[in-house]
């Protein structure tokens, strides 16, 4: 009789043991707010029941209370799976018109900055709403063709602005070393000047990568120093000749109108380089040192190019003055 007994006393400990367990993983689960951690309790708890000698009533009761639990926890796992299809299913109907509409404005529209800008918006938002796999990977598919469809498209403008670029490099060469030679050795002053003004007047609005504009402008600067010092020379050996020299200054003075509108493109290209690396830094969230760096660059090339305005409008005033005195009536 003693070991039935002793086997007795073992259940009702186990019993024991086990409904405090049972009570602490209750608990436990019932605290916390990730449903599959709850979970995790539960299943722990169902771990001890393996090979525990308990009565049979006693088990049942224990066992009965566990399956409640996993029951309501696991209810909650679906309604919270339900509710997360349900907002996904939502999300993407969404955003599939949207990667459409992506795709549809990287194959054809002009404003390409734009188009990328609406690509980043829609990454954004993917990034930050609830989809299926299979549904994020097919918009993310969308999306990255679109991406990859705005660059072809930019490297292919690119290769259409360097072959027109390099014709108008050839073309313009031959004319600025023409008025070079013009310079240096005519004595047709004026039709030499209006010669270079037309050179001059090529290079506004004209593609052409910028070392190569750069090079044949200061070569085309060199002609009009040339022959500026030549009419110099001739105004000091001749009699002043007033309004030839005036005519001069006229013509250096939209030289340097010129070097300052190119001046302010250059600085406005560079401009908007800034601005989209500031905006690309404030999307991604970077450190606070790069962007105050950058707005230092944005805030001193705009001033930069305000001073320039100021110097472009009194040229511009004195150029005016000149040649109203210039159409004066003798």
């Amino acid at each position: 009789m003693e070991p039935e007994k002793w086997s007795e006393e073992e259940a009702l400990q186990n019993y024991e043991d086990l409904r405090s367990i049972l009570e602490k993983g209750l608990e436990s689960a019932s605290r916390s707010e990730n449903l599959h951690e709850a979970k995790g309790f539960l299943i722990e708890v169902q771990g001890h029941f393996k090979g525990l000698k308990l009565r049979r009533e006693d088990r049942e009761e224990l066992y009965g209370r566990l399956q409640d639990a996993f029951a309501g926890v696991n209810k909650k796992i679906e309604e919270e799976h339900l509710s997360f299809e349900f907002e996904a299913l939502s999300n993407y109907a969404d955003l599939k018109p949207d990667i459409a509409e992506a795709s549809a404005m990287a194959m054809a529209s002009e404003d390409m900055k734009a188009t990328w800008d609406f690509l980043l918006g829609l990454q954004s938002r993917m990034k930050s709403v609830k989809l299926l796999r299979e549904h994020r990977d097919e918009l993310h598919a969308g999306l990255q063709d679109a991406f990859e469809m705005i660059k072809i498209r930019r490297d292919e403008e690119r290769q259409a602005f360097d072959q027109e670029a390099h014709h108008n490099y050839v073309r313009l060469k031959l004319l600025v070393e023409k008025g070079l030679t013009q310079a240096e050795e005519t004595h047709e002053y004026k039709e030499t000047r209006e010669f270079l003004k037309k050179i001059q007047s090529e290079f506004k609005g004209i593609k052409m990568v910028h070392e190569q504009r750069e090079e044949l402008y200061s070569r085309l600067q060199t002609a009009f120093d040339i022959l500026g010092k030549r009419l110099d020379d001739f105004f000091r050996h001749k009699k002043k000749n007033w309004e030839v020299k005036m005519q001069f200054t006229l013509s250096r003075f939209s030289v340097d109108i010129y070097d300052l509108q190119s001046a302010l493109e250059k600085d406005q290209l560079y401009l908007n380089e800034l601005e989209d690396q500031l905006e690309i830094i404030v999307s991604a969230g970077k450190e606070k040192d790069a962007l105050a760096g950058l707005q230092a660059r944005i805030s001193s090339t705009r001033r930069s190019m305000e001073h320039k305005r100021q110097q472009l409008s009194r040229l511009e005033m004195d150029k005016n003055e000149l040649q109203n005195k210039l159409e004066e009536p003798e």
